[in-house]
């Protein structure tokens, strides 16, 4: 069989890239051949493992993959011309969050659920790597839409540590720093946190939306939590983001939009107990493997749970624990089926 990939916008940290290439691997060793394509290609992608979108050309019998995740102009002409075709949501961050501090990306956003829409309405087959983007695809589609998980491979990052990481109690949270995942209450609990805690640290790990939001960020941490906190914006390399993981006491979540949310899934594999918003698809995956508080619960109140989980640790225990059990759910080969059924049906 030969499986043609689209990306939207291919960067060597982007997660959508990175499901990508490993697809690409597991269908090379399905003996599948194909070539993975990008409309955008940004510096530091490895070397010729995409191509220029503009230039494919179409093969006969191909079936093409898009990983949606963003506006590219011309796309739906493009993917009108494949035969066969399967649209996989990775899902578009609502342009509401972007307004303030980038108005282009917000355009860009707006544009990009249009997009989908169109798309959903043309493609052959319809999925979402989580059931929230699937949903809100059949919404914008009117069709049935598949669930297809990320591929998860916890061996990618490394073991985990044994048994609690020494030092100081320490929170953690690795994601873009953009307004949607709101940083901003996280150093907010934390700074509360300290109140009971005042050894406790805060690590932030992740790319930011720009300088501006990374000040803004910045100086909000240093203010109310003078020293305390730690960003990590650039050049993380994978054994540094592992030994943050491995260092971590708990992990907090407080996105309010997530089409998935890998680092919940990787913090599991490290063992490290998490505390999430129930936001978009963050329960879906997080399941009862961790601690989720609802939307209406304030500041006040993610410190008090935050403070309970590090002051008890059996209660860590059992969260590491189900944090184990819930990775089978998200186990490589089981993903491998979902997807080689539906592109075995497609080129069928």
């Amino acid at each position: 069989m030969r499986v043609t990939q689209f990306v939207c916008a291919a960067g060597p940290v982007d997660a959508v890239t990175n499901q990508g290439l490993a697809w690409r691997s597991v269908f090379s060793r399905w003996g599948w051949d194909g070539e993975d394509y990008a409309a955008h290609i940004a510096p530091g992608v490895r070397a010729r493992a995409l191509r220029p979108l503009r230039g494919w050309r179409g093969a006969e019998r191909e079936v093409v993959v898009l990983h949606y995740s963003g506006h590219v102009s011309g796309l739906v002409e493009v993917m009108r011309s494949a035969p066969r075709s399967l649209l996989v949501s990775h899902n578009v961050t609502p342009a509401r969050y972007f307004w303030e501090f980038e108005p282009l990306d917000a355009a860009r956003c707006a544009l990009a659920r249009e997009q989908l829409a169109a798309l959903g309405r043309d493609a052959t087959a319809l999925a979402g790597v989580s059931a929230f983007n699937a949903r809100e695809l059949g919404e914008l589609s009117g069709r049935e839409v598949d669930v297809i998980p990320v591929l998860f491979d916890p061996a990618r990052l490394g073991p985990a540590g044994e048994g609690e990481p020494p030092g100081p109690p320490t929170v953690l949270f690795v994601g873009r720093l953009a307004p949607h995942k709101r940083q901003d209450l996280i150093i907010r609990a934390f700074a509360r946190l300290r109140g009971a805690v005042p050894d406790a640290r805060l690590v932030l790990v992740g790319t930011p939306l720009n300088p501006a939001f990374e000040q803004a960020l910045r100086e909000l941490a240093e203010t109310l939590a003078p020293g305390a906190v730690s960003f990590e914006t650039a050049g993380i390399s994978t054994e540094r983001l592992a030994a943050h993981y491995r260092s971590a006491h708990v992990f907090l979540s407080l996105s309010e939009h997530e089409g998935f949310g890998i680092p919940l899934l990787e913090a599991f594999h490290f063992g490290v107990p998490v505390v999430a918003r129930d936001a978009a698809a963050v329960g879906e995956v997080v399941g009862e493997a961790g601690v989720l508080l609802a939307a209406e619960d304030r500041v006040a109140t993610v410190a008090e749970v935050l403070r309970i989980v590090l002051a008890d640790p059996e209660l860590r225990a059992e969260l590491r624990e189900r944090g184990r059990r819930r990775l089978r759910d998200y186990d490589h080969a089981r993903t491998e089926a979902v997807m080689r059924s539906r592109l075995e049906a497609l080129a069928a």
